[in-house]
């Protein structure tokens, strides 16, 4: 059976799996004109939501005769939608498998945020011992009302690392049941009612098009005035001009932002020199690999693949063609 990989770069960890799965003939490719000649008789495709364009997807509906299965070494596959899925083809993604680390860096935003941390590291700089002050400020997660958006497997870690430092969890998700762990669980539709809860919001939902601007200005407007946020997710899942001007007015009490609406954030943003952000450059995801996990999710999936039983991390998405996928990938 033929395989193909098309990596986000040369080093990506997932190109592993030609070496661990030899019995599939692979081929590793490294630019559309090459994934050209090498889909045509492939049935698998494994790939990176970052390399995702209009250009991939034409080719794939083009040459892709054969493949059954599109494999994505991402929990995110926005660009892959909207370049095009080809009919016939399964799609499946890697959520979960960063969970751990996405999760603790989320907690490590949280946690800087409500102990001062960022305003501790200027006083350091600036050699002033500001004990008095900052003490006055400084917060706990302790008995304090946390909101998780998305309950995926990154927000179901988050959840958990909250529920041991004592905090109150609740969640805005698309499916309120099964939610023993935490107090509340309201629907998208009443996202303002939870905001306005909230000491602290975590976002952790996967991206699509229903989440563009899920916290607008409206949403914003109906958080606590000393409320952080912190975005683990996506850029777009936040209206970032209403976030600055919340954070500049001091409407909010700081954030944490891991992902922007535009990356690289410019480096004529205002965020970058707010005393009350955190800026991290997309790296919730590192300080592991998660290769042993991608290669027990595919081996899993494979040997479903071959016996025709139903894949792991499946996605429930509309397939389109020409015209129709070029017009929603603009």
């Amino acid at each position: 059976m033929k395989a193909v990989i098309y990596p986000f770069g040369p080093k990506e960890p997932i190109i592993q799996l030609a070496r661990d799965f030899s019995e599939l003939e692979w081929t590793v490719v490294s630019s559309v004109d090459e994934l050209a000649r090498a889909i045509p008789e492939a049935a698998i495709l494994v790939t990176s939501n970052r390399v995702c364009t209009p250009a991939y997807g034409e080719v794939l509906r083009r040459y892709a005769r054969s493949l059954r299965w599109i494999s994505f070494s991402s929990s995110g596959i926005e660009r892959g939608v909207a370049m095009g899925i080809p009919q016939g083809a399964v799609v499946t993604n890697s959520t979960g498998v960063k969970a751990t680390m996405v999760s603790e860096h989320a907690m490590a935003l949280l946690l800087a945020l409500f102990r001062q941390l960022p305003e501790i590291g200027v006083r350091q700089r600036e050699h002033r011992y500001l004990r008095e002050e900052i003490n006055s400020r400084l917060r706990t997660l302790e008995g304090a009302t946390v909101c998780v958006i998305g309950r995926g497997a990154i927000g179901r870690e988050v959840v958990r690392k909250l529920k041991a430092f004592d905090a109150r969890v609740i969640a805005v998700s698309r499916t309120t049941s099964d939610a023993e762990e935490l107090e509340t669980v309201f629907p998208r539709e009443a996202i303002r009612e939870a905001l306005a809860a909230a000491d602290a919001v975590v976002i952790c939902t996967s991206g699509d098009r229903t989440t563009s601007w899920l916290i607008g200005a409206a949403e914003i407007a109906a958080m606590k005035p000393a409320a952080f946020i912190v975005n683990v997710a996506r850029g777009n899942i936040i209206d970032q001009s209403a976030l600055t001007d919340a954070l500049r007015s001091g409407r909010l009490a700081g954030a944490g932002l891991d992902v922007a609406e535009a990356e690289p954030i410019p480096a004529d943003d205002p965020l970058w020199d707010m005393p009350n952000v955190i800026v991290s450059p997309h790296i919730a995801g590192g300080g592991s690999t998660g290769y042993p996990m991608h290669k027990k999710l595919f081996a899993d999936n494979l040997q479903r693949f071959r016996s025709g039983k139903p894949l792991l991390n499946q996605c429930a998405i509309a397939t389109a063609t020409g015209a129709e996928a070029q017009s929603r990938s603009r």
